[in-house]
């Protein structure tokens, strides 16, 4: 298998960290969607990460999917989303919930990336920092301990220590630690285990520099 994206990328990072959770090798190809867009393009269509190709030529694109699948190889006994029942929908509420502040924390992101100063729009800038802050918010309300969701880490924990370490490096006065103390604890449980240790961003896996 090969994962395409780099790991500035939370929604890249995420399926990493499942892929190494379950000891499954694959390659990587850093192509980026800024700098290296036309190749990206013949991936997937809609220049957009994480994608995974498969030893058969088949192409998987968005985290959802890939993760999908990865929890089928991997059988419903080591599947960090639970097959059924209430377990299974708490999980995968929080993995939607902070998967839609990760966007929201990319859309400020961007906006400050693309827009020079004099041209960034500070209402919708201060309308995606408070759907921002809302979620986090409310995934350091329903955050238990160790873990979100159980005593066992979940596609929950995954999804949340990437979206933290994303805030932490893209919009960082967004997460004082001091304000969301579970999700800091959380965040910190995570990145000290081998798959996310594996799964850090290296230097030359960043946004490229505005001309």
């Amino acid at each position: 298998m090969i994962l395409v994206g780099q790991y500035d990328s939370p929604f890249v990072r995420r399926v990493a960290v499942t892929l190494h959770h379950y000891h499954m090798p694959f390659e990587r190809n850093t192509l980026s969607v800024f700098s290296q867009a036309k190749k990206m393009q013949k991936i997937n269509p809609l220049i957009r990460i994480p994608s995974l190709e498969l030893a058969s030529g088949e192409i998987l694109i968005d985290s959802w999917a890939i993760i999908d699948y990865l929890d089928e190889l991997a059988g419903p006994a080591r599947a960090l989303t639970p097959s059924h029942g209430p377990e299974r929908r708490k999980v995968l509420q929080a993995v939607a919930l902070a998967a839609g502040t990760t966007e929201k924390a990319g859309a400020v992101s961007y906006e400050r990336y693309f827009h020079p100063s004099k041209m960034l729009s500070r209402e919708w800038e201060e309308r995606c920092l408070d759907q921002l802050q809302a979620g986090l918010q409310q995934l350091e309300k329903d955050c238990g301990t160790p873990w979100y969701a159980d005593l066992h880490m979940s596609q929950a924990d995954v999804t949340i220590g990437c979206l933290i370490g994303y805030v932490k490096l893209r919009v960082p006065e967004a997460f004082p630690a001091s304000k969301f103390p579970k999700l800091h604890a959380l965040s910190l449980h995570c990145e000290m285990r081998e798959e996310f240790v594996k799964s850090r961003i290296s230097a030359d896996e960043v946004m490229p520099a505005r001309k």
